[in-house]
């Protein structure tokens, strides 16, 4: 069995309830605001993935177009009624949407 990359939709609201979470040594919580489209979603997890203390956690195993793929992946699964109830909301309290970034090394 090689390495395992995956990353698992958590759910949406105020961050601190998220980071109040605890994780394991093998996982890193990514983040961005609500947005109505995948392109944005991904976007703004991009930035988070790309930020220096969630770079320090992944392992150098993995690529950042190995970690892109998953966070990718993970949003296209996202029901598109959530993205619309999203579109049509404004963030003016900062809603997040959340996900987990977990790895296995072989």
């Amino acid at each position: 069995m090689g390495n395992l990359l995956q990353c698992e939709y958590l759910g949406w609201g105020k961050l601190e309830s998220f980071r109040s979470r605890s994780l394991a040594t093998n996982e890193a919580l990514i983040f961005t605001e609500i947005a109505g489209t995948a392109p944005v979603l991904i976007r703004g997890f991009l930035n988070c993935l790309r930020s220096p203390k969630v770079q320090a956690k992944i392992p150098q195993q993995f690529s950042e177009n190995d970690v892109a793929g998953v966070m990718v992946e993970m949003v296209r699964t996202l029901p598109e009624r959530l993205l619309q109830k999203w579109a049509n909301q404004s963030n003016t309290d900062r809603v997040m949407v959340c996900a987990i970034l977990r790895w296995a090394i072989n």
